[in-house]
């Protein structure tokens, strides 16, 4: 089970100061981890059940599936659900779930909680179980802190989730544990993003493969006294799905954007340009390039950036694309 996007978004809050991976700079954005998950669709469909059926407990229960409408699963993959009486998640700590696949009457992902500054402690875990129409039965899986128990989801078509938490087994670690109870869920979204500031400019919907037509958005975290860039993919209601942990300097704006299969291998990939501007810097070109892999996750390899911007092939999309269609021959 991937946990990257629930340990991204936690980590990237709290340190309140977005990404840097350019090595030639000393005042780079500092964090940690990539993120992202993947999905897959599962749909309850409507069948009639003939009379002369058996009435057994299996046939009951296709018959009672039967009567709920056909659930759309997508809307409640690739988000992080937050508790909602967590303000400024995760900050000021928190829960949040995130729900990677649902197929076949499987459910997979993962919950995680994060207490308080300073300390900031966590424990997270996977979620294993089965899905009929709405509601979902899971285990914990490889909880961080030892403990074993239970968590019933139920997904509400207003788009929240309801969660209820049952530790049955508690490990000795008591530093953090998951809470016990039933909570109300709502997706990080845009606004939830302390001092967030879009750029409008550079920000696109695009059709990125698995992901489907998403938002890219652009734009600062504006908040403290260093202004560091972020990338997001989210969906038209800005729910975030994916954060790329853009890792560039302080205080750069963002010049181009594109789109493309820049290492031949059908997946659109996509450059960025931006300027230096720190510390009065004269507006130097960087660019950063995240290659999309088979599940969606992106990658930004900051031995590719360097070796692009040392080059002196960063100066516009197309230098850039010309310079890695050489690099990356058939």
């Amino acid at each position: 089970m991937n946990k990257k996007m629930l340990f991204t978004i936690i980590t990237t809050s709290l340190l309140i100061v977005g990404c840097g991976k350019n090595t030639s700079t000393n005042h780079l954005q500092q964090n940690e981890m990539p993120s992202l998950e993947t999905s897959a669709e599962y749909s309850v469909t409507t069948e009639s059940q003939e009379e002369s059926i058996p009435i057994t407990a299996t046939t009951a229960a296709t018959t009672a599936a039967s009567t709920i409408e056909t659930i759309d699963y997508k809307r409640y993959l690739k988000k992080t659900w937050v508790r909602n009486t967590d303000t400024d998640f995760p900050d000021n700590g928190g829960v949040c779930i995130l729900i990677s696949k649902i197929e076949d009457g499987k459910i997979q992902g993962e919950v995680s909680v994060v207490g308080n500054a300073p300390a900031y402690n966590m424990d997270d875990a996977e979620l294993e179980g089965t899905i009929i129409n709405n509601t979902a039965e899971c285990q914990l899986v490889n909880d961080s802190r030892g403990n074993k128990g239970t968590v019933e989801l139920l997904l509400k078509p207003d788009n929240t989730i309801e969660a209820t938490i049952t530790i049955t087994e508690k490990s000795e670690d008591s530093v953090m544990r998951l809470p016990e109870g039933t909570f109300e869920f709502t997706p990080y979204n845009l606004k939830n993003v302390n001092g967030f500031e879009l750029t409008k400019d550079q920000t696109f919907m695009v059709d990125l493969n698995s992901w489907g037509n998403v938002k890219f958005v652009s734009g600062k975290l504006t908040g403290g006294d260093h202004i560091p860039v972020e990338f997001y993919l989210t969906n038209e209601e800005g729910d975030i799905l994916y954060n790329f942990n853009a890792v560039l300097p302080y205080s750069v704006d963002v010049k181009a954007v594109s789109f493309q299969d820049v290492n031949k291998d059908r997946l659109k990939d996509i450059i960025i340009i931006v300027e230096d501007n720190y510390g009065g810097a004269s507006g130097e070109p960087l660019a950063a390039v995240y290659l999309q892999e088979a599940d969606g996750s992106f990658t930004n390899d900051n031995e590719l950036n360097q070796e692009i911007n040392d080059s002196g092939s960063n100066k516009d999309i197309s230098t850039i694309a010309s310079y890695l269609s050489s690099k990356f021959l058939r």
